[in-house]
């Protein structure tokens, strides 16, 4: 038999007490392991004595037996020896977590989990977090520590979508719980803040930082700004090869970009105040949210279209209000954009973190982009400095723009927004063009 180590596969050479952590760690997990003890490192098979053997059973069966890890866990470890005369522990995800060192107590110096091929402390709010999920007690159903909470964003999307916020169910909904709010509301609140985070940087690590964008408030409010500005972020390659039309081609397909997004506001672990992050790199888009898959589910289980739902309340609004249309094919509508590409998403998670990795489609292109401006007058889109470039995608999309749009988008002052609008003139990429009171820019030919 060969032995590796892995996210579920623990080898000893011999059996310490310290061995007790890593049990604890395979319980407190949503896969459970197998620890082989008799094995090195490096998978040699070490020679046990008959004398070691029954020690090492005997000694586990005894931190079972008197509850020096606690609660029971008799029934989630199973104990035999292999053809190879490896002591093999087996152990599945325990029900009562978290499972701890009696002598310590449920704290992090007592508490274990498992992070990759790696055992670690848990943290305060990963204790929490187990409590709760044995104890099938939500975040999204407790009370609200704010309760002077109001939804001034909320009604207006109810607006959007022409519906009437006044007949909006609050204890039904899951908002009100014994006439308070619950932290469902607080998410949907005007005053939530647990922020949304982007960066942009250059090049393909965190060395040269180029900009930055927080968003707070209502989730309502963050999905919808951090949409817009991805959308700005999404750089579009753009040929000109002698056909009719011009050719476009997006850095992220649209749909995998979206459902990346939504998925991270829909299934994070709000009990965990940590930001929802997203970083754009030369090559690719790095999308992390707190929390990882919910009661056990794996990745294959998810792309399989199971569903493990931390947020059911918050999930049912989102899809009232037209975010999602599925509950469980975000995963699969992601890899499916990706389908024709060599290379594809890449999905990391533990229990206090999730992240997609979408690879940028037009990073394996070596020619310049470019757009044709007027006659034979073109530019390498490629070298306009990000503010600019914003402004150029918008034009394109849009026709023209406005001194005014510019400040909003690029969240700068007038002053600010006339130099970067002059410069983009006195390269000619664009004009101005009054109409009445309103100076427009567009592009140079147009």
């Amino acid at each position: 038999m060969q032995y590796i180590e892995s996210e579920t596969v623990e080898l000893k050479s011999i059996l310490t007490d310290e061995t007790k952590t890593e049990v604890i760690a395979f319980l407190n997990s949503y896969l459970g392991g197998t620890i082989y003890v008799g094995v090195a490192d490096d998978g040699t098979v070490s020679k046990l004595t008959k004398e070691q053997k029954e020690l090492y059973e005997s000694k586990i069966i005894n931190w079972i037996r008197d509850e020096s890890i606690y609660p029971n866990c008799s029934e989630y470890i199973s104990l035999k020896f292999n053809e190879d005369n490896v002591l093999v522990v087996s152990i599945i995800p325990g029900k009562n977590k978290p499972y701890y060192l009696k002598d310590k107590g449920p704290k992090p110096s007592g508490v274990y989990i498992r992070y990759g091929r790696n055992k670690s402390q848990a943290s305060q709010e990963e204790i929490t977090r187990m409590i709760m999920e044995s104890s099938n007690i939500f975040y999204e159903e407790l009370i609200s520590s704010n309760q002077d909470l109001t939804f001034n964003i909320l009604r207006l999307k109810f607006e959007e979508k022409k519906m009437d916020f006044s007949e909006f169910k609050m204890i039904t909904s899951g908002f009100m719980k014994d006439d308070k709010y619950t932290n469902l509301a607080y998410i949907f609140s005007d005053q939530f803040d647990v922020e949304t985070k982007i960066g942009v940087y250059q090049g393909l690590d965190r060395s040269v930082f180029k900009s930055k964008k927080e968003f707070s408030g209502s989730i309502i409010s963050q999905i919808d700004r951090t949409l817009e500005y991805y959308n700005l972020c999404n750089e579009t390659r753009i040929i000109i090869d002698g056909s009719p039309m011009r050719k476009e081609f997006v850095s992220y397909p649209d749909k995998a970009a979206r459902e990346a997004i939504l998925n991270c506001y829909c299934h994070r672990d709000y009990n965990i105040r940590s930001n929802i992050k997203i970083e754009f790199f030369d090559d690719r888009c790095e999308i992390i949210s707190p929390g990882g898959f919910y009661n056990g589910l794996t990745l294959d289980d998810a792309l399989s279209g199971m569903q493990s739902f931390r947020n059911k309340y918050l999930v049912k609004l989102l899809h009232k209000l037209g975010y999602i249309e599925n509950y469980s094919s975000g995963l699969n509508r992601i890899f499916k954009e990706y389908a024709n590409g060599v290379n594809k998403p890449c999905i990391e998670t533990s229990l206090a973190m999730f992240k997609i990795v979408l690879p940028n489609l037009n990073y394996k292109f070596k020619v310049n982009c470019t757009f044709e401006l007027s006659g034979d007058i073109s530019i390498n889109v490629d070298s306009l400095p990000e503010k600019e470039l914003i402004i150029f995608k918008y034009i394109v999309e849009n026709g023209f723009i406005i001194r005014s749009k510019v400040e909003e988008l690029l969240n700068i002052k007038d002053r600010r927004a006339n130099e970067l609008l002059k410069s983009m003139v006195n390269k000619n990429i664009i004009k101005s063009k009054r109409e009445g009171r309103i100076i427009k820019y567009i592009l140079i030919g147009k």
